[in-house]
């Protein structure tokens, strides 16, 4: 009867999630300080201590950073379990000038982020928004006015099931099978809905969710953009015997568009349906998974697909190796999928303390016979030719038609008595024109908090044709990245990339994004963002992708520029268990990071790569943040320790991944902020 009764409490709860906000609030507002004790009898005034008594001395002065958890600072309520909120009050003014014409509007609004922990129902969240203006175009002028989503991951139950649910603007669900995936991606499409996961024992998953599909909007106040029509997914993965995994999923969108812009109410509507079989064998180092999917789209006849990945990892050496048939016009939701393709794939590394090397070819046919049939070449290596020197390089050949691509990349990192530093020069031809790029990145050591890194770039571009006009142009680019905290109230971080054309008749390209934090009062913040953003009509050649082809883009130019100010109200309560992941008296720190694009796939972040926003960070499993509009995130009360972070490949653009989903392990130390960096990579 307990059992039962628990079990009805607790679905109750996860269906009135809005509930916790309400306990939350109150939990807020009738926090109170506790009493002071009465000094003891020693210390009255009829028996003082003698002067030549222990006199207390500040540890460094007094100079340390408060913990966090112990009351100073952000948390001034030591009962209950841990609980944040962070809400912002954002106003902005953003310019933008294209093709001669010039328009101005304002965005302004709420942004809000809560986390609260509880001892039988999991962890959960709310990230909520509301937006006021907007731009005259279609694409940023039909949104809901905000976003609203709640969460909850690890609600535990008895038989060791464990439940994830989700309410409001996020993405559908996917199975684990089809989350881990070598060489295809099943893009997790926004939608406006509901999901939920059910994990038990014998690996057992089970998901499911629906909605009406989406794209996320806003700049620095994020809006959802409801689409047409409805999608929904279910499926289920669970290990039958030892070393095996099987899974299944299915899928289906109705009257859906796959339209972004001013032409989505004349864009044609469609369904489809698919699904997918899947299962894994994995033992030591070894590792098989086998798809199969069925799918059908109006208008076009039934299509199928299949592909097998494979890898042993002997020691030093890891082995990749594939083969795919996918059919044409194939969906997975109302997202494209790449199709219309057969081949295989393989993939040789080696990896030792010196040396690191890879090659592979990839073969790639049209099924139809009316696509591009392409050969894909690649290799590199890194040599650490001493401890403070290290040398490497890539080569990709694309065999395409009898149109064929190539490029070559060389480095030379060195430990030097300025940082880390790295001098590159890229080369690149395409049937269209050349390409060719030095440039030297440069990571500065600083003081403790603070973050430095440059990067200056000369590039030489020829022939790619650009509105009718044959390109001739030598363009020279500077950028830098990095912040900190400069005094313990002031801090700031910047992102800045400028380039101008010193040969040609390419426009200048500019790209500012700066933001200064004032700590007025320890739960008060005024933040100011200057934003400039200028784009050149000229792109660089690149060869990295055997199902992209290597054409230039034409790059219009453009410019927007954008004033912001925030006033951020910031609160973490509850000392017994405050840090996310701690226990009674534990220590706390803070966690700060970004998910980004590694365009050169050298795992750190350079001056010249760009943040991935509105992508789901997860810490130990319970507690989620999504990435802002620079693909930054953080969470602001953790406790001293070993941490791990994952990353929802949800809302990263094709074709970049993430590496066993962006899972970063940490130490968080009491009184420290630990900053981290996820890239996200192209595959070669």
């Amino acid at each position: 009867m307990n059992s039962r009764a628990n079990l009805g409490a607790r679905l109750a709860f996860g269906l009135t999630g809005l509930g916790g906000l309400a306990w939350f609030g109150a939990a807020c507002a009738q926090g109170l300080p506790a009493a002071t004790p009465a000094p003891p009898a020693f210390l009255s005034p009829a028996n003082p201590p003698a002067s030549s008594g222990y006199q207390d001395r500040y540890i460094a002065g007094g100079s340390l950073t408060p913990d966090v958890s112990t009351g100073d600072g952000a948390t001034d309520d030591t009962a209950g379990l841990a609980r944040s909120v962070q809400i912002d009050a954002i106003t902005s003014r953003l310019t933008s000038s294209s093709d001669g014409s010039n328009s101005t509007f304002s965005e302004s609004g709420a942004v809000a982020k809560a986390q609260w922990d509880t001892a039988g129902y999991g962890a959960w969240s709310l990230d909520a928004s509301a937006r006021a203006g907007g731009s005259d175009n279609i694409q940023s002028g039909k949104g809901q006015g905000g976003v609203v989503t709640l969460r909850q991951r690890g609600m535990p139950f008895d038989g060791n099931w464990q439940a994830d649910n989700a309410i409001g603007d996020l993405n559908a669900p996917d199975i684990g099978l089809a989350r881990v995936q070598s060489r295809f991606v099943l893009p997790s499409g926004p939608m406006q809905g509901l999901t939920t996961e059910w994990r038990g024992p014998s690996d057992l998953q089970i998901i499911a969710g629906g909605g009406v599909p989406g794209i996320y909007d806003g700049i620095m106040v994020p809006d959802f953009r409801t689409l047409n029509g409805s999608t929904a997914t279910a499926g289920a993965q669970w290990s039958p015997a030892s070393h095996w995994t099987v899974g299944g999923q299915i899928i289906e969108a109705r009257d859906v568009n796959l339209a972004v812009g001013t032409t989505i109410d004349n864009a044609p509507l469609f369904s489809s349906g698919a699904g997918l079989l899947s299962a894994a064998w994995e033992d030591q180092g070894q590792r098989l998974q086998m798809n199969l999917m069925d799918g059908d789209v109006t208008g076009k006849s039934n299509g199928v697909g299949g592909w097998i990945d494979g890898s042993i990892t002997q020691g030093r050496i890891v082995q990749n190796a594939g083969l795919f048939r996918i059919d044409p016009y194939m969906t997975w939701g109302n997202q494209l999928i790449s199709s219309d393709m057969q081949g295989g794939y393989y993939r040789l590394g080696y990896q030792s303390r010196q040396w690191q090397a890879d090659g592979g070819i990839d073969e790639v046919r049209a099924v139809s016979g009316l696509g591009t049939n392409t050969t894909f070449l690649t290799g590199g290596g890194r040599y650490q030719a001493f401890r403070d020197w290290g040398v490497g390089g890539v080569g990709n050949l694309s065999l395409t038609g009898g149109a064929n691509s190539w490029s070559l990349e060389g480095y030379v990192d060195h430990v030097n008595g300025w940082g880390l530093g790295r001098a590159q020069v890229d080369f690149a031809e395409t049937p269209t024109g050349q390409g060719t790029t030095l440039s030297l990145d440069q990571t500065w050591p600083m003081p403790d908090a603070i973050r430095l890194s440059t990067s200056m770039s000369v590039a030489r571009i020829t022939g790619a044709p650009l509105d009718g006009i044959d390109q001739n142009n030598t363009v020279l680019g500077l950028a830098a990245y990095g912040g900190g905290r400069f005094t313990a109230r002031l801090g700031l971080e910047g992102n800045v990339r400028w380039a101008t054309v010193v040969q040609g008749r390419a426009a200048p390209g500019v790209s500012t994004n700066v933001s200064l934090t004032y700590q007025v009062s320890p739960h008060w913040q005024i933040l100011a963002t200057y934003y400039d953003s200028q784009v050149g009509s000229w792109t660089p050649l690149a060869v990295n992708s055997p199902l992209t082809p290597p054409t230039a883009a034409i790059v219009p130019s453009a410019r927007e520029q954008g004033i912001f100010l925030t006033f951020r109200y910031q609160r973490a309560t509850g000392s017994q268990f405050a840090p996310l992941g701690g226990g009674p008296g534990a220590g706390a720190g803070a966690i700060s990071g970004i998910v980004f694009l590694d365009a050169n796939n050298n795992g750190r972040l350079d001056a010249a790569e760009t943040g991935a926003p509105n992508v789901t960070v997860v810490l130990d499993g319970r507690f989620s943040v999504q990435t802002d509009a620079s693909g930054r995130f953080s969470f602001p009360v953790v406790a001293a320790g070993h941490h791990v972070i994952s990353v929802v490949q949800d809302n990263l653009p094709l074709p970049w991944t993430l590496v066993n989903e962006g899972r970063t392990e940490l130490v968080v130390t009491t009184r420290g902020r630990t900053d981290i960096a996820i890239g996200a990579q192209r595959p070669r």
